[in-house]
């Protein structure tokens, strides 16, 4: 069995979406001191890769420990662009290299971004046009994972986030900032799951794809 890591490494300092918490960590204990290390965390829900529950963006939805985790684990379709990314680009039906009929609850739209992620392209990242996310509802896709900053469009967004509010609206869960997602076959294993965070909108979560 291959694993894979999904996850950018949550440091200090590390970039998050525009406006979010910076991301630091200060000793809280030290072994030299008291005999033992703990490290006090600063960050925010939707840092590194990290999944959106529906009380992100759907007032009354389901927060982080409400979720099914049935829908964060188990068959994952990888939907690779037919060609290469550009920055900004809106990404359709057409550009998909291929989409099957029917999909698994997780599909994730790899479009390479995530070697941006330390540079400021990572911004001005491919977005889902909102069509095709209903698509990949229709089909079956519970679960929508990108190794983006957003399904949405971070540069130019209108505050609207038309998928963020078609998909988190109808139950379904978003995981963003997902790496190394174009080094996938088109089917794997997959999981990623959440702290069990009560209450709130979103968690780092640790994400890993096998194969057999």
């Amino acid at each position: 069995m291959k694993l894979f890591d999904l996850s950018h490494p949550i440091r200090s300092g590390m970039p998050v979406y525009p406006g979010d918490p910076q991301v630091r960590f200060e000793s809280a204990l030290t072994t030299a001191d008291n005999g033992v290390e703990v490290t006090e965390l600063h960050l925010g829900t939707h840092t590194g890769t990290h999944l959106d529950a529906p009380s992100h963006a759907a007032p009354g939805g389901q927060t982080v420990d409400q979720l099914d985790f049935t829908l964060l684990q188990g068959p994952a379709v990888i939907l690779q662009l037919a060609t290469a990314a550009t920055a900004e680009q809106l990404v359709r039906l057409e550009d998909l290299a291929h989409i099957p009929d029917q999909l698994p609850s997780i599909v994730c739209l790899a479009t390479g971004w995530d070697q941006h992620f330390h540079s400021p392209l990572r911004e001005r990242h491919p977005y889902i046009e909102v069509d095709l996310a209903e698509l990949f509802w229709q089909r079956g896709a519970r679960t929508l994972g990108v190794d983006t900053l957003s399904p949405d469009p971070t540069v130019h967004h209108d505050s609207t986030f038309e998928v963020h509010q078609f998909w988190l609206s109808r139950g379904g869960i978003i995981v963003e900032n997902l790496r190394n997602l174009t080094a996938l076959p088109d089917r794997v294993q997959m999981s990623m799951l959440p702290l069990p965070l009560e209450g709130l909108d979103g968690s780092p979560v640790r994400a890993v794809a096998w194969t057999p």
